[in-house]
């Protein structure tokens, strides 16, 4: 069995109370990650602290120089850090590798060229001159989410060190592998002592401890009923930037292109086997294409191959724990009392590993109801319901939209509070557009130059050179 140390404070640290790592596709225990205690916090950010504010003096070049570097060090040990995510969190092989890991050093990569043209806006009149200067937060914290951890990672973690914060990364315990592994190589670099840290242990431990801190700054990535809790633990003000639960629809209209909106629904709804913020939750099929379009997308279904997420072949894993599975199995049985139908799938593999088939569910009544899982559940519309049905969604993450009507899909889009609309594609993302939610999914962005502006505070500075406009004012 191998174990990880925790990076805090620019060391590695190891703990006598473990946490065991299990592959969820074997059922086997094979790696130990510490159990961080209060004191471990302390010292972490103590250093961080005075790391930070040795890093806000430095210049964007040398910023972007260890961007750069991190960027450099995922691409030369993907393969590694890839196998090791599919281990621990069960994902396909060919999504790790070829999605979720580069993504990550695109994104370090991306920052370190966009600090270069960042600039400070200054205004002149007569008598005065005005600036605006960027000043980073301090020290920031990060909850990342056990499904894509080294990919959140890059969305959030670049943007901080780009802007001159330092950042404690507290990743779930089911998702901490790849991040500590990265810290190996990332020690290897140049910065200042306790600039990056990783600690690791479980939410209500170090999670809630982390929240409570005075730390200047956070980001949570992960569902909403997680979020409750930690953000109960704030004891003084500070800035909370959240990505929280997706009920995200898809939209098929008659018009559709049939095969490749089946293609993109299928994968919405089953890549990573739904353990991801931008899956469907549920697929609205218009009337007159329904039962032809469920036909379509049961037949693709068959392809899908469920098994060894270490193989090339593989589609869907396992999910993540025992404890996802039962809660999986028993999600179906509620769908059923509430007079749904199972068209295709719905039950756990009789296998070791924690395997669930991909599964459709029609529901009779519309549900706004998110399904981090293998299950789509779908149900037909009518043209005067469809603004309504997007309108009532209490949560406002991902909508996709699949029509040959470019002008009608493009009036939802517009009317539609969501924070990506995904007009007969899915997954078109890029380190330079900004992903976040509406409503209930969560407040600020990620990515782009918005996701910079984040972990950046702007601040006036105004100069006059003569006499004042309240000069005089009392005579």
């Amino acid at each position: 069995m191998h174990t990880y140390s925790m990076y805090i404070g620019g060391e590695f640290r190891d703990k006598k109370e473990k946490i065991l790592i299990e592959n969820p596709a074997t059922q086997e225990v094979f790696a130990q990650i510490p159990q961080a205690d209060e004191s471990d916090l302390v010292f972490c950010i103590e250093k961080a602290k005075s790391a930070q504010k040795t890093w806000q003096k430095t210049s964007f070049k040398e910023r972007k120089q260890l961007l750069q570097g991190i960027s450099k060090v995922i691409l030369e040990n993907l393969k590694n850090l890839a196998e090791l995510e599919t281990k621990e969190i069960g994902k396909p092989i060919k999504e790790t590798l070829f999605v979720d890991i580069p993504l990550a050093a695109q994104c370090f990569e991306y920052y370190a060229s966009l600090i270069e043209n960042v600039s400070f806006p200054s205004f002149f009149n007569k008598d005065a001159f005005d600036m605006v200067e960027y000043v980073p937060f301090g020290v920031v914290g990060m909850f990342l989410p056990y499904n894509v951890p080294l990919m959140l990672f890059g969305f959030n973690a670049a943007a901080a060190l780009a802007a001159g914060n330092a950042i404690i990364v507290k990743p779930s315990e089911l998702g901490s592998l790849s991040l500590l592994e990265l810290a190996k190589y990332i020690d290897e670099l140049d910065f200042p002592e306790g600039l990056i840290n990783i600690i690791t242990g479980e939410g209500p431990i170090i999670g809630k401890a982390l929240a409570a801190s005075d730390i200047d700054m956070f980001s949570f990535t992960g569902a909403s009923e997680t979020f409750k809790k930690i953000f109960e633990s704030i004891k003084r003000p500070k800035k909370v930037i959240s990505e929280l639960s997706g009920v995200n629809l898809a939209i098929v209209f008659s018009d559709a292109d049939l095969e490749e909106s089946s293609e993109n629904i299928m994968a919405s709804a089953f890549m990573k086997q739904g353990q991801m913020c931008i899956n469907t939750s549920v697929c609205l099929i218009e009337e007159g294409i329904y039962k032809q379009f469920l036909e379509l997308l049961s037949k693709k279904m068959e392809k899908i191959k469920v098994g060894d997420p270490s193989s090339a072949l593989t589609g869907m894993g396992p999910l993540r724990s025992k404890k996802h599975l039962e809660e999986v199995v028993n999600k179906v049985e509620e769908f059923k009392e509430k007079r749904a139908k199972i068209i295709k799938g719905g039950k756990a593999l009789e296998t070791k590993g924690y395997f669930f088939e991909p599964t459709i569910i029609e529901i009779p009544e519309m549900i706004y109801a998110e399904c981090f899982n293998p299950i789509l559940l779908v149900k037909k519309f009518n043209q005067e319901e469809i603004e309504t049905i997007i309108a009532q969604n209490p949560t406002g993450l991902v909508l996709q939209i699949w029509s040959k009507d470019l002008k009608k899909a493009k009036a939802l889009a517009e009317n539609a509070q969501y924070g990506t609309v995904w007009i007969n594609t899915f997954a078109q993302m890029d380190a330079r557009t900004p992903f976040g939610g509406f409503k209930e999914s969560g407040f600020g962005r990620t990515l782009g130059k918005w996701g910079l502006f984040e972990y950046l505070q702007p601040k006036h500075i105004g100069i006059s050179f003569g006499k004042t406009q309240v000069s005089g004012w009392f005579g």
